[in-house]
């Protein structure tokens, strides 16, 4: 492509033609001094008029292309000059998915034939999402600058960003209809188990390491303990994805992501099987699996999700059976800003599910980013507050169990509290002792 005349030059003709006006209209020696650098800067124009191209590449690397919020990753641009290079100028950006640059970098450098150079720097990446590092814009110039080539776009490196899930501890005991596959948690059918369901009198053919010796002593007749097979669950979380509030990296979809991450990954190391959906303008799932492939799986699609505006609903009486198995734990992770969100609890109980909700409070998430000190907005928020109150109390009223949630508190100790039925000790004793050191 042949080179066209850079704007510096522009500047540099419209100056030295108004000094050497100036000089002409007043007779003035001292502005045609002044004109003389400008026109003799200009020279160079008259041979470079068939200057070839640069020959160059550029290319980006990470190293690591998966990281989770708060890593910091480390990209390396490279330049290699096919031919002499001498002036370029490259404009190195992050963009994300929305192509809004986040950020950049501005470097200039010349290059010999053959020549290869590396820049390297390193990127916090605070939220999650899916960003693309080393997007570089390059331009280059001929050796005098008065002369510029047509840019040229690289594209870089895509680099995923994954939740931190939040850490979770609490038993989740047998809260839904146990599989016929080994596991860690308590299912309602009597076998061999770590969970003593009940103790009774002796039997023919009941083996001996299940006697109960203190049972034994006390009452001079042999009793067994019985106990609960170990299987594992189903679980499937849904993101509700219809609205989001709040701004980075306090949004509710972050909140969510990071929770719905936080259980996945509490589950997983049950050796349970865990599914996850996104409840948008359009539904998107990951099957119910076990394993770390599916951790990582349910991983990038939570760093994924975002808000799509549509006025769709689905239904989720359409989603498959092996999506959303019967019986399987399912808990709903929701602000309620959309009222599709109570059609969609009311699908899931349609389905014979009974759904745990929690609620991520908008009010706080909203307040994080701004205090309100007009008394019209107060009012608003008090009458948005009264409105989400009446959502709940709808919710509660269908005989689902709802835990509000502020997004900043412990996740844990929140779920120990509104799930911490008869059978959750882990999760109960967790949020006491949590409770207890914050007394102290």
């Amino acid at each position: 492509m042949r080179a066209r005349v850079a704007g510096k030059t522009y500047v540099c003709v419209a100056m030295s033609g108004a000094l050497l006006l100036a000089a002409l209209a007043t007779s003035r020696i001292e502005l045609f001094m002044l004109a003389t650098p400008l026109v003799l800067v200009l020279l160079p124009l008259a041979f470079e008029a068939n200057a070839p191209e640069p020959e160059y590449t550029i290319s980006t690397e990470l190293q690591r292309d998966r990281c989770f919020e708060g890593d910091r990753a480390e990209a390396c641009v490279t330049v290699s000059a096919a031919s002499s290079v001498p002036l370029l100028s490259l404009h190195i950006m992050v963009c994300d998915t929305d192509n809004h640059v986040l950020a950049s970098r501005h470097l200039t450098q010349s290059l010999g034939p053959g020549e290869t150079r590396s820049f390297r720097f390193e990127l916090e990446m605070p939220v999650r999402g899916v960003f693309y590092v080393g997007d570089v814009v390059s331009r280059a110039y001929t050796r005098s600058g008065l002369k510029s080539y047509p840019d040229r776009v690289w594209t870089g490196t895509e680099c995923v960003v994954y939740p931190r899930p939040d850490a979770i501890s609490m038993d989740w005991s047998v809260s839904a209809r146990s599989r016929q596959h080994v596991g860690e948690s308590a299912s309602r059918m009597a076998g061999d188990g770590l969970e003593v369901s009940d103790v009774r009198l002796h039997m023919p053919g009941d083996p001996v390491r299940r006697i109960n010796w203190r049972a034994t002593q006390r009452h001079g007749q042999l009793y067994i303990n019985d106990s609960l097979r170990d299987r594992n669950i189903d679980v499937v979380i849904v993101v509700d994805g219809l609205a989001d509030v709040g701004e980075p990296p306090r949004s509710y979809l972050d909140c969510a992501c990071r929770a719905a991450a936080g259980i996945a990954l509490a589950f997983l190391q049950s050796r349970d099987r865990v599914g996850v959906i996104r409840y948008a303008g359009a539904v998107d799932w990951a099957v119910p699996r076990s394993g770390r492939n599916q951790l990582y799986a349910i991983l990038d699609r939570l760093a994924r999700v975002r808000t799509i505006q549509s006025y769709v609903s689905p239904n989720m009486r359409l989603i498959p059976r092996s999506v959303l198995p019967p019986g399987s734990l399912v808990l709903v992770i929701t602000p309620l800003l959309d009222d599709r969100s109570i059609q969609m609890l009311a699908g899931l109980a349609a389905r014979g599910c009974r759904p745990l909700v929690l609620y991520v409070a908008p009010m706080d998430l909203a307040a994080s980013a701004g205090p309100t000190t007009d008394d019209a907005a107060a009012l608003a928020e008090r009458w948005w507050t009264l409105k989400h109150r009446g959502k709940i109390a709808q919710l509660r009223s269908m005989g689902l169990t709802v835990a509000e949630w502020d997004g900043v508190s412990s996740l844990d100790a929140c779920l120990s509290r509104h799930f911490g039925a008869p059978g959750f000790r882990a999760g109960r004793e967790a949020w006491c002792s949590s409770a207890r050191r914050n007394l102290l």
